[in-house]
């Protein structure tokens, strides 16, 4: 068989097969690696599993902060139709207290080594404020205005000569009155050093979660976490 010549006008070599006689090469992708392995993938886990008790903490103190608040805000039209210094320095004391306890929820959810420490004192704070409240209002208690509440001055004149039902009335409110006012007031302060207390003790064994959490993960794994919006601020 004879050589056919080329475009070029040139005959091939004998045996070599023009290239547009060729076949496609198929080209096959390199090998994927993946970029983590599996220890790096273990540390995220491990970090997320340490990271957990940081987070609940998180939403307590945030959720707390919101109660206080709400509450601090509500009472200020009372303060306002019936103003006295107690009422308006407990007001002023719960949201002041309220907005403490939302820093200190992001300060616990970045792992900060004080926050449980900070949130625990803002709860003894809350306590403080709750009991001198009730103390005040336990000094400063008498029965006199709860006779005028009950029969006005103008309602025992009426009642003229009748001094029987003025003395029973008066009797029974200086022998239960203080009895229901002291007993409401100190039940408030018990219940107060139960939670409040308790709050407290909850956030100061926070510290050792976050110490294990800083000393245990690594700083691209805090990374990764902040970026994946894992942890970071109270609003996250």
């Amino acid at each position: 068989m004879s050589e056919q010549p080329n475009n070029s006008g040139q005959t091939p070599p004998s045996g070599v097969v023009p290239s547009a006689n060729l076949p496609p090469v198929k080209l096959s992708p390199p090998p994927t690696v993946p970029p983590l392995g599996e220890s790096e993938f273990a540390a995220i886990r491990h970090a997320t599993d340490r990271y957990q008790p940081l987070r609940r903490a998180a939403r307590v103190a945030k959720s707390s902060s919101i109660i206080t608040l709400f509450i601090g805000i509500t009472a200020i039209p009372l303060v306002l139709f019936w103003p006295s210094w107690d009422s308006a320095l407990v007001t002023l004391g719960l949201c002041i207290i309220g907005v403490v306890e939302y820093k200190g929820s992001g300060r616990i959810r970045r792992a900060e080594t004080n926050a449980g420490a900070f949130l625990a004192k803002n709860q003894l704070a809350l306590l403080g404020v709750i009991t001198l409240y009730c103390v005040v209002q336990m000094l400063t208690f008498s029965t006199g205005a709860i006779k005028d509440a009950a029969i006005s001055p103008e309602f025992r004149s009426e009642l003229g000569g009748m001094t029987s039902v003025d003395k029973t009335i008066d009797s029974q409110i200086d022998r239960y009155a203080p009895m229901f006012y002291y007993g409401f007031y100190g039940l408030v302060i018990f219940v107060s050093i139960l939670s409040q207390g308790g709050m407290a003790l909850y956030y100061f064994t926070r510290r050792r979660h976050i110490e294990a959490f800083n000393a245990q993960t690594p700083q691209w794994v805090r990374q990764l976490l902040t970026e994946t919006k894992q942890f970071g601020g109270a609003g996250s």
